[in-house]
C-alpha cells in the first residue's frame, strides 16, 4: 500500500516553504542532514526527484509540485475534519497560527487576541512576526492561517478580508524640537528631519522607498532598522522623528509619550493595513471566527479620519 512517512513529509513540504535545506531545519529543530536524509528516501520510494539544489536556495520539480499540492490538499482535508469536530464540540479546542506583521503586535494581542480566548479559552496561537514580506510568504505557503500587514501588494494567491486606508503620518516626541513643527509637514520640511525609518521588505519601508523616488527626495535615515522598538525608542528619546501608520502607536499617542503630524504628501495617504488568507484555502471554523473577530476590534481597521 502506498504511504509517505510523516517525518519524510514534513522535511519535504518544510523545505519547499523555505526554500533551503537548513532554513526548514532550524524550523524543525533538527539537522539538515536530517532532512535531506528524509528527502532522498521519500525520492527513493516515489522513484522522482522532488527537489532542485541551487545556488539560490532549494525549489520543487514538477514531480515535486505534484506531491506539494497533494499534502496540501490533505492538510487542508484534515484541518476541515477537524474543524467539523470542534464544532460540535463547541469550539472548544484547536491551534491558529497567525502572520503578523510588528506594527500590528500591539493591536492584536491587546485588542483582538485577548477577547477571542476569553470566547474561546480552549484554543492555542503560534504567532508569527515578521516584514510584509515574511507575512505574505507565511500565509501563501499555508504556514499561517492568517496574515496581518501593511501595504501588501496584490497577489492572486491571497485573499484579503479587510482592508482600510491608514495613511502614514510624523512621528515626533511632545519634548523635542520638533514638536512645535508646522503641519501638514511637506516633503521639502521632512526632507530636513533626521529620522529613523524601516528597511525595505516592510510595508512602509517601501512606500518611503518609492516616494523618495517620485520626489527626487533622500530623507536623512539617521537609523535605518527592521524593529519598531528601535523606531520607538529613537523617538521618545528626542532623536528625531519618523513615519509610521498611527495605529502602531496607539498607546503612546494616549500617554502622550509621542505626538503625530500629518502630511502634506498623498503618496504617504495611500498605505492600507490589511488582513489576509490564502485563496482556495478552507480555513477552520477557529481561524474564520478569528478574521471576523480581528476586523471588529482592531484599530488597524477602524477607518483613519
Amino acid at each position: 500500500m502506498f504511504k509517505i512517512e510523516t517525518a519524510q513529509a514534513a522535511s519535504f513540504l518544510v523545505v519547499c516553504e523555505e526554500g533551503s535545506i537548513r532554513s526548514g531545519a532550524e524550523r524543525l529543530g533538527v539537522e539538515p542532514s536530517t532532512i535531506s536524509r528524509h528527502i532522498s528516501a521519500l525520492e527513493s520510494s516515489l522513484n522522482v526527484t522532488l527537489v532542485e539544489r541551487g545556488r539560490k536556495g532549494v525549489r520543487p520539480t514538477e514531480a515535486g509540485n505534484i506531491l506539494l499540492l497533494y499534502l496540501k490538499r490533505q492538510q487542508s482535508d484534515q484541518e476541515a475534519l477537524l474543524s467539523e469536530f470542534d464544532e460540535l464540540s463547541g469550539m472548544r479546542r484547536g491551534e491558529l497560527v497567525v502572520a503578523v506583521g510588528d506594527g500590528f503586535i500591539s493591536d492584536f494581542i491587546g485588542n483582538a487576541l485577548a477577547t477571542f480566548k476569553l470566547a474561546y479559552p480552549g484554543f492555542t496561537y503560534d504567532i508569527l512576526s515578521g516584514s510584509t514580506d515574511q507575512v505574505l510568504h507565511a500565509v501563501r505557503t499555508d504556514r499561517a492561517h492568517i496574515g496581518l500587514a501593511y501595504n501588501a501588494r496584490r497577489e492572486r494567491a491571497i485573499r484579503t478580508a479587510s482592508q482600510v486606508k491608514q495613511p502614514l503620518v510624523v512621528l515626533v516626541s511632545p519634548t523635542s524640537e520638533w514638536a512645535e513643527l508646522s503641519q501638514p509637514v511637506t516633503m521639502q520640511q521632512l526632507e530636513m528631519l533626521p529620522c529613523a525609518l524601516l528597511k525595505s521588505g516592510f510595508g512602509v519601508g517601501d512606500m518611503i522607498r518609492a516616494t523618495e523616488g517620485v520626489y527626487g527626495a533622500r530623507l536623512q535615515a539617521s537609523v535605518q532598522s527592521n524593529s519598531l522598538a528601535v523606531l520607538r525608542n529613537f523617538v521618545r528619546e528626542g532623536l528625531g522623528a519618523t513615519i509610521l501608520p498611527a495605529f502602531v502607536v496607539t498607546r503612546e499617542i494616549e500617554d502622550k509619550t509621542i505626538i503625530t503630524k500629518s502630511l502634506d504628501i498623498p503618496e504617504f495617504s495611500k498605505g492600507e493595513a490589511s488582513v489576509f488568507t490564502r485563496a482556495g484555502r478552507r480555513l477552520p471554523e477557529g481561524a474564520s471566527r478569528l478574521v471576523d473577530h480581528v476586523i471588529r476590534s482592531m484599530a488597524a481597521f477602524r477607518q483613519s479620519v
